[in-house]
């Protein structure tokens, strides 16, 4: 129950927020009605009330005689409103209904004289009557009109039971709107936060349902990429791990079994030994490739890669790298030309550039098998273009965008075979682009890759 009224809270926070501004301004609206209405109300009936008074007292200021008197008394027999006729004096001649005390109690004093009609008395709350008075001619008498002031009380009354009866409908209505609206503004974020529990609890891929383009169904979206983003990179961890696992554990199972022979004297000749130390030094190298990697990567990872810049050879740089790599290359039978055109003096990282190019022609030896590995360099545009070409098994379309991120491996059947971690491409494009250049691909399967490294000439 408590976890149900926790998933709720937000729904419910959301339609008591919409809930209590609706009744606030229920209830302004509510006041501006109610004033506006008895102000309306109230000044009509003034209104009349003079005005029937006014006329009366015409009547009679023509013919001042007790049947026209009786005349305007029976004119208002049986009316709400109430007459009654004095003399100069304030001595009652007649009038429609018996005298009460505040009817007499709002006669003019003896002696005033009006010229035209007015109000004598308003307050209805407070009073029995609203009372107007209006001079019969010159010097004849006065005529006296009240309109009862319970009359008014009690539509206030069945206006206020109306208002409120009104009121609670509405405010119901809208309260059992405004719950529906606001649970269906809180489902999706509902849904996102039971998606990101799912995801701390390492289920990173959900799927979150949302509609439309609103700020709510952009954070869904953001939340269910990030998701996605999040497998790839477990999913690339998990790989990665079991790709280092795999690279360590065969050199080192090299490296324990050969030491044990060697150091047991279980050797036949020093050919033999040293054919085995040979095997040793191998496998060490290649752990060292990887243990580089690793710390190539974690550099990078930190922002602690800094470059060495020096003016230097581009194209030195690329007959040193093929000088040390032709041997394995020509052990492999694959046929390595270069066209390096002449290049001005550039400022790069010697030992970096020097890690660029062992890293993608390796990668051009372990995926050829046959054929032949081109180098190229020239000046483009203002730009030093080195390309590495071979006519290897080239890599997958889909793989294509993939290739430079941290970890990822083509294929892993085929990375079981040639080996790797999935973090030589990677430093590749960091270390290149450190350099502010660029690197790109093209690659068919079965027709080999073309890697182009794009570096801006600087001026000395």
């Amino acid at each position: 129950m408590k976890r149900f009224m926790k998933i709720n809270s937000i729904s419910t926070k959301l339609g008591l927020l919409f809930s209590g501004i609706f009744v606030i301004l229920l209830l302004i609206l509510g006041a501006i009605l109610y004033g506006v209405f008895i102000n309306i109300f109230g000044d009509y009936i003034k209104q009349d009330l003079l005005i029937r008074g006014n006329n009366h007292a015409k009547v009679l200021e023509g013919q001042f005689n007790s049947d026209t008197i009786k005349h305007v008394i029976r004119m208002e027999k049986g009316a709400t409103t109430k007459v009654l006729v004095t003399d100069t004096k304030q001595g009652v001649i007649d009038s429609s209904v018996h005298p009460d005390k505040d009817m007499k109690h709002h006669l003019l004093p003896k002696g005033k004289k009006l010229k035209d009609g007015m109000l004598l008395e308003t307050d209805w709350r407070q009073h029995d009557y609203i009372i107007s008075v209006s001079p019969i001619g010159k010097n004849k008498g006065y005529v006296y009109m009240y309109y009862p002031a319970n009359i008014l009380r009690e539509i206030v009354v069945v206006l206020n039971i109306l208002m409120l009866i009104a009121s609670l409908g509405i405010v119901l209505l809208a309260f059992g709107f405004i719950g529906i609206l606001s649970k269906k503004l809180a489902q999706p974020l509902l849904i996102m936060k039971d998606a990101t529990n799912k995801m701390s609890q390492g289920k990173y891929q959900q799927r979150i349902p949302v509609i439309g383009d609103d700020e709510i169904a952009q954070l869904g979206k953001s939340i269910q990429s990030l998701g996605e983003q999040l497998q790839y990179y477990e999913d690339s961890r998990n790989d990665f791990l079991a790709a280092v696992s795999h690279e360590l554990r065969t050199p080192l199972t090299y490296i324990n079994g050969y030491s044990d022979i060697l150091n047991k004297g279980m050797y036949k000749s020093s050919q033999e030994q040293s054919q085995y130390l040979h095997i040793i030094n191998n496998e060490a190298k290649r752990i060292s490739i990887l243990v580089d990697d690793l710390f190539e990567m974690s550099k990078l990872q930190v922002n602690e890669f800094a470059l060495e810049r020096v003016w230097s050879d581009v194209n030195h740089i690329i007959e040193e790298v093929i000088t040390n790599l032709k041997p394995e290359i020509e052990k492999k039978g694959i046929k390595i030309t270069r066209n390096l055109r002449e290049i001005s003096l550039i400022s790069i990282d010697p030992k970096r550039m020097e890690q660029v190019l062992y890293n993608l022609i390796e990668n051009a030896m372990k995926y050829t098998y046959q054929g032949e590995i081109t180098i190229l360099s020239y000046l483009e545009r203002g730009f030093v273009k080195i390309v590495i070409a071979d006519t290897g098994i080239g890599i997958p379309k889909s793989d294509l965008s993939k290739i430079f991120e941290r970890f990822y491996r083509v294929e892993q059947s085929r990375a079981r075979k040639t080996g790797g971690t999935g973090l030589g491409l990677y430093v590749v494009k960091k270390i290149v682009e450190a350099h502010d250049g660029e690197i790109t691909v093209d690659s068919r399967e079965n027709m080999g890759s073309t890697f182009t490294i794009s570096l801006k000439i600087s001026v000395l």
